[in-house]
């Protein structure tokens, strides 16, 4: 009986074992108009692991077809998709999620409910404080706000309820989204700097060199001699960082710049050069 048991718990683990090798990572990228889409969660409800959505929407996560995922985020609404084979044949799996729009109750003015006389009519109106902290509404009636001055929940200062409006926390979300959007700008940045640097170094100096300008170039603009001219490219290659920099093509000047620079003082030791052997052989 013992050993129909091993067998059984044996046959188990090998059926685990072989779903959770069918599974393989499946990139892809959230996307929404207008929104943020980082930290989004994706939760794999067939194996009931989830994963998190970067600043740009992307995430990854280990499914199979027919797997059914699950998209929630606070400001969207929860999309449910059941994932296909054909799913993993693209290279750019996106999904897009809707906006969640939050309505408002809707009010019926009738004309029962309007005298017409604007100081009797104002006074039937209540006035909400604006609490940007996430704290209760603060609801007055028109006696309260002529003989209250409430304190701002956030900076717990006085504040006219009829203003509403916390700046301190208002800057302080504007400021927040623009450090969001430098963070952003700095990651592309980044990256296509180091895109450029793998491009560069993928061939030599010299062949940069010679894919950009002809040996007339180098003969009338610089007075090398083709015979000398794999000694002085070799004589002024740069740095690898000075060279990606020189490279860029809105650096061109730049580049011609250093390579006269470089020229000058190749001819000049050549000449020092030629001069040393004249006077030895004399």
């Amino acid at each position: 009986m013992s050993k129909i048991f091993f067998y059984i718990g044996l046959l188990f683990c090998v059926t685990v074992f072989s779903q959770d090798k069918e599974r393989e990572v499946l990139r892809g990228q959230i996307v929404a108009d207008s929104m943020d889409v980082e930290n989004i969660t994706i939760l794999n409800v067939t194996t009931n692991i989830g994963s998190v959505s970067d600043v740009d929407g992307f995430f990854s996560i280990n499914v199979k077809a027919k797997d059914t995922l699950v998209f929630q985020g606070l400001s969207f609404l929860s999309q449910k998709y059941v994932l296909t084979e054909s799913d993993f044949l693209i290279d750019d799996f996106k999904i897009k999620l809707e906006i969640k729009v939050n309505e408002l109750d809707e009010v019926i003015v009738t004309p029962s409910s309007l005298t017409g006389i604007l100081e009797v009519d104002t006074k039937k109106i209540n006035v909400y404080g604006l609490d940007l902290a996430g704290i209760d509404v603060l609801k007055l009636s028109p006696d309260e706000i002529r003989n209250t001055k409430p304190l701002n929940p956030v900076t717990n200062s006085n504040f006219s309820p009829l203003m509403g409006v916390d700046f301190k926390a208002l800057f302080g979300m504007f400021s927040s989204k623009k450090k969001k959007e430098k963070r952003k700008i700095e990651r592309i940045e980044k990256h296509e700097n180091e895109q450029w640097e793998r491009k560069v170094m993928s061939k030599s100096f010299h062949e940069h060199l010679m894919a950009r300008y002809s040996h007339n170039f180098f003969k009338s603009n610089l007075n090398i001699k083709n015979e000398d001219l794999v000694s002085f490219v070799f004589f002024a290659e740069p740095t690898f960082s000075e060279m990606a920099k020189l490279l860029k093509y809105e650096n061109e000047i730049q580049l011609v710049e250093y390579l006269v620079k470089k020229s000058k003082e190749f001819n000049s030791n050549k000449n020092v050069q030629n001069d040393t052997n004249v006077i030895d052989e004399k």
